[in-house]
Protein backbone atom coordinates (compact mmCIF):
# COMPACT_ATOMS: atom_id res chain seq x y z
CA UNK A 1 0.00 0.00 0.00
CA UNK A 2 2.85 2.36 0.86
CA UNK A 3 4.64 1.55 -2.40
CA UNK A 4 1.48 2.37 -4.36
CA UNK A 5 1.23 5.78 -2.66
CA UNK A 6 4.84 6.51 -3.50
CA UNK A 7 4.19 5.56 -7.12
CA UNK A 8 1.17 7.89 -7.34
CA UNK A 9 3.21 10.69 -5.79
CA UNK A 10 6.01 10.24 -8.30
CA UNK A 11 3.53 10.29 -11.18
CA UNK A 12 2.04 13.54 -9.86
CA UNK A 13 5.49 15.17 -9.55
CA UNK A 14 6.43 14.10 -13.09
CA UNK A 15 3.19 15.56 -14.49
CA UNK A 16 3.70 18.84 -12.60
CA UNK A 17 7.30 19.09 -13.79
CA UNK A 18 6.26 18.39 -17.38
CA UNK A 19 3.54 21.07 -17.21
CA UNK A 20 6.00 23.63 -15.83
CA UNK A 21 8.46 22.74 -18.59
CA UNK A 22 5.83 23.38 -21.28
CA UNK A 23 4.89 26.71 -19.69
CA UNK A 24 8.50 27.89 -19.69
CA UNK A 25 8.94 26.65 -23.25
CA UNK A 26 5.99 28.73 -24.46
CA UNK A 27 6.87 31.85 -22.47
CA UNK A 28 10.42 31.63 -21.11
CA UNK A 29 10.51 35.27 -19.98
CA UNK A 30 7.00 36.19 -18.83
CA UNK A 31 8.05 39.42 -17.15
CA UNK A 32 9.99 40.69 -20.19
CA UNK A 33 7.08 40.01 -22.54
CA UNK A 34 4.99 42.65 -20.80
CA UNK A 35 7.48 45.53 -21.09
CA UNK A 36 9.31 47.40 -23.86
CA UNK A 37 11.67 50.31 -24.19
CA UNK A 38 10.22 53.75 -24.99
CA UNK A 39 10.49 54.06 -28.75
CA UNK A 40 8.94 55.33 -32.00
CA UNK A 41 7.82 53.25 -34.97
CA UNK A 42 6.72 53.56 -38.59
CA UNK A 43 4.04 51.37 -40.17
CA UNK A 44 4.15 49.70 -42.60
CA UNK A 45 7.86 49.01 -42.39
CA UNK A 46 8.06 47.66 -45.96
CA UNK A 47 5.89 48.48 -48.96
CA UNK A 48 6.10 48.51 -52.76
CA UNK A 49 4.25 51.22 -54.69
CA UNK A 50 4.20 52.69 -58.19
CA UNK A 51 5.64 56.11 -58.85
CA UNK A 52 2.93 58.76 -58.72
CA UNK A 53 0.77 56.81 -56.26
CA UNK A 54 0.01 58.11 -52.74
CA UNK A 55 0.44 55.88 -49.67
CA UNK A 56 0.12 56.40 -45.90
CA UNK A 57 2.74 55.85 -43.20
CA UNK A 58 1.70 55.87 -39.53
CA UNK A 59 4.05 57.35 -36.91
CA UNK A 60 3.44 55.80 -33.49
CA UNK A 61 4.89 56.06 -29.98
CA UNK A 62 5.29 53.43 -27.26
CA UNK A 63 6.14 54.92 -23.84
CA UNK A 64 7.31 51.57 -22.51
CA UNK A 65 4.86 51.79 -19.65
CA UNK A 66 6.28 55.08 -18.40
CA UNK A 67 4.50 58.42 -18.05
CA UNK A 68 5.62 61.09 -20.54
CA UNK A 69 4.95 64.79 -20.96
CA UNK A 70 5.78 64.98 -24.64
CA UNK A 71 7.33 63.37 -27.71
CA UNK A 72 9.43 64.78 -30.55
CA UNK A 73 9.36 62.55 -33.65
CA UNK A 74 11.75 63.75 -36.36
CA UNK A 75 11.36 61.66 -39.52
CA UNK A 76 13.94 61.71 -42.29
CA UNK A 77 13.12 60.56 -45.85
CA UNK A 78 14.77 60.45 -49.28
CA UNK A 79 13.41 63.53 -51.05
CA UNK A 80 14.73 62.35 -54.43
CA UNK A 81 12.38 59.36 -54.31
CA UNK A 82 9.54 60.54 -52.06
CA UNK A 83 7.33 63.61 -51.78
CA UNK A 84 5.25 64.55 -48.73
CA UNK A 85 1.67 65.12 -49.86
CA UNK A 86 0.17 65.84 -46.43
CA UNK A 87 0.49 65.13 -42.70
CA UNK A 88 -2.55 64.48 -40.51
CA UNK A 89 -2.24 64.75 -36.73
CA UNK A 90 -2.88 61.74 -34.51
CA UNK A 91 -4.89 61.47 -31.30
CA UNK A 92 -2.39 60.21 -28.71
CA UNK A 93 -1.61 63.72 -27.44
CA UNK A 94 -4.18 66.52 -27.05
CA UNK A 95 -1.76 68.91 -28.78
CA UNK A 96 0.22 67.84 -31.84
CA UNK A 97 2.14 70.10 -34.23
CA UNK A 98 3.68 69.05 -37.54
CA UNK A 99 6.32 70.88 -39.61
CA UNK A 100 7.30 70.01 -43.21
CA UNK A 101 9.18 73.14 -44.29
CA UNK A 102 12.55 71.37 -44.50
CA UNK A 103 12.87 69.15 -47.58
CA UNK A 104 13.57 65.57 -46.56
CA UNK A 105 12.28 65.97 -43.01
CA UNK A 106 8.95 65.78 -41.17
CA UNK A 107 8.85 67.08 -37.59
CA UNK A 108 6.06 65.96 -35.26
CA UNK A 109 5.68 67.35 -31.73
CA UNK A 110 3.16 66.04 -29.21
CA UNK A 111 2.50 67.62 -25.81
CA UNK A 112 0.41 66.30 -22.91
CA UNK A 113 -1.85 68.51 -20.84
CA UNK A 114 -0.27 70.03 -17.74
CA UNK A 115 -0.46 67.58 -14.86
CA UNK A 116 -1.79 64.80 -17.13
CA UNK A 117 1.13 62.81 -18.53
CA UNK A 118 0.45 60.13 -21.12
CA UNK A 119 1.35 56.46 -21.02
CA UNK A 120 0.93 53.54 -23.42
CA UNK A 121 0.95 53.42 -27.22
CA UNK A 122 -0.75 55.61 -29.81
CA UNK A 123 -0.59 57.45 -33.12
CA UNK A 124 1.40 60.65 -33.38
CA UNK A 125 0.59 61.37 -37.03
CA UNK A 126 -0.03 59.88 -40.47
CA UNK A 127 2.23 60.96 -43.32
CA UNK A 128 0.97 60.66 -46.90
CA UNK A 129 3.88 60.12 -49.28
CA UNK A 130 3.99 59.94 -53.07
CA UNK A 131 6.66 58.08 -55.00
CA UNK A 132 8.63 60.31 -57.36
CA UNK A 133 11.08 57.93 -59.05
CA UNK A 134 12.07 54.28 -59.01
CA UNK A 135 14.34 53.12 -56.21
CA UNK A 136 14.38 52.06 -52.56
CA UNK A 137 13.56 54.94 -50.21
CA UNK A 138 14.67 54.72 -46.58
CA UNK A 139 12.50 56.48 -44.00
CA UNK A 140 13.86 56.65 -40.48
CA UNK A 141 13.84 58.58 -37.21
CA UNK A 142 16.70 60.98 -36.57
CA UNK A 143 17.73 59.86 -33.10
CA UNK A 144 20.89 60.21 -31.05
CA UNK A 145 21.23 59.60 -27.34
CA UNK A 146 21.81 62.81 -25.40
CA UNK A 147 20.70 65.09 -28.26
CA UNK A 148 17.71 67.42 -27.88
CA UNK A 149 17.47 68.46 -31.55
CA UNK A 150 16.20 65.11 -32.78
CA UNK A 151 13.61 62.52 -31.73
CA UNK A 152 12.90 62.48 -27.99
CA UNK A 153 10.48 60.95 -25.51
CA UNK A 154 10.33 63.17 -22.44
CA UNK A 155 9.33 61.55 -19.16
CA UNK A 156 7.17 63.18 -16.48
CA UNK A 157 10.42 64.38 -14.89
CA UNK A 158 11.52 65.95 -18.21
CA UNK A 159 14.17 63.32 -18.91
CA UNK A 160 14.71 61.97 -22.41
CA UNK A 161 14.01 58.23 -22.08
CA UNK A 162 13.88 57.23 -25.76
CA UNK A 163 15.76 54.06 -26.74
CA UNK A 164 17.01 54.96 -30.21
CA UNK A 165 18.06 51.39 -30.97
CA UNK A 166 14.46 50.24 -30.44
CA UNK A 167 12.97 52.65 -32.99
CA UNK A 168 11.26 50.90 -35.92
CA UNK A 169 12.26 52.45 -39.25
CA UNK A 170 10.98 51.66 -42.75
CA UNK A 171 11.98 51.10 -46.37
CA UNK A 172 9.73 51.60 -49.40
CA UNK A 173 10.33 50.33 -52.94
CA UNK A 174 9.17 52.72 -55.67
CA UNK A 175 8.73 51.17 -59.10
CA UNK A 176 9.21 53.09 -62.33
CA UNK A 177 5.64 52.62 -63.51
CA UNK A 178 3.42 55.61 -62.87
CA UNK A 179 -0.02 54.96 -61.49
CA UNK A 180 -2.48 55.77 -64.26
CA UNK A 181 -6.19 55.28 -64.72
CA UNK A 182 -7.11 53.12 -67.68
CA UNK A 183 -9.50 54.98 -69.95
CA UNK A 184 -11.68 53.15 -72.49
CA UNK A 185 -11.95 54.79 -75.91
CA UNK A 186 -15.48 54.45 -77.36
CA UNK A 187 -15.73 52.55 -80.65
CA UNK A 188 -16.51 54.85 -83.55
CA UNK A 189 -19.78 54.03 -85.36
CA UNK A 190 -20.50 55.00 -88.94
CA UNK A 191 -24.00 56.02 -90.04
CA UNK A 192 -25.40 56.09 -93.54
CA UNK A 193 -24.95 59.87 -93.67
CA UNK A 194 -21.21 59.46 -92.98
CA UNK A 195 -20.65 57.13 -95.95
CA UNK A 196 -18.94 58.76 -98.97
CA UNK A 197 -21.06 59.25 -102.08
CA UNK A 198 -19.98 57.09 -105.02
CA UNK A 199 -21.29 59.43 -107.77
CA UNK A 200 -22.84 56.63 -109.87
CA UNK A 201 -26.54 57.37 -109.22
CA UNK A 202 -26.99 60.43 -111.47
CA UNK A 203 -25.21 59.04 -114.59
CA UNK A 204 -27.20 55.82 -114.34
CA UNK A 205 -30.49 57.73 -114.21
CA UNK A 206 -29.50 59.79 -117.29
CA UNK A 207 -28.62 56.69 -119.28
CA UNK A 208 -31.92 55.00 -118.46
CA UNK A 209 -33.92 58.14 -119.28
CA UNK A 210 -32.09 58.59 -122.59
CA UNK A 211 -32.81 55.00 -123.58
CA UNK A 212 -36.53 55.42 -122.94
CA UNK A 213 -36.66 58.57 -125.12
CA UNK A 214 -34.81 56.85 -127.97
CA UNK A 215 -37.17 53.88 -127.74
CA UNK A 216 -40.23 56.19 -128.01
CA UNK A 217 -38.76 58.00 -131.03
CA UNK A 218 -38.00 54.70 -132.74
CA UNK A 219 -41.57 53.52 -132.31
CA UNK A 220 -42.85 56.82 -133.70
CA UNK A 221 -40.83 56.39 -136.92
CA UNK A 222 -42.08 52.84 -137.36
CA UNK A 223 -45.70 53.74 -137.05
Amino acid sequence: MKAKSLLVGCQYNVAAFFGLFLLLLINPFPSLAQTSSPHLSLSPTVKEVNAGVNFNVTVSVDTGGQQVNGVDAVVQYDSSLLEVVSVSEGTFFPTITTITTTLGKVEIYGVADTGSPKTGTGTMATITFKGKASGTAAVNFICQSGSTNDSNINSASDTDIIACASNVNASYVITGQSGTTTQTTPTATTSAEDLPQTGFLEPTALIIGGGIILMILGLAFIF
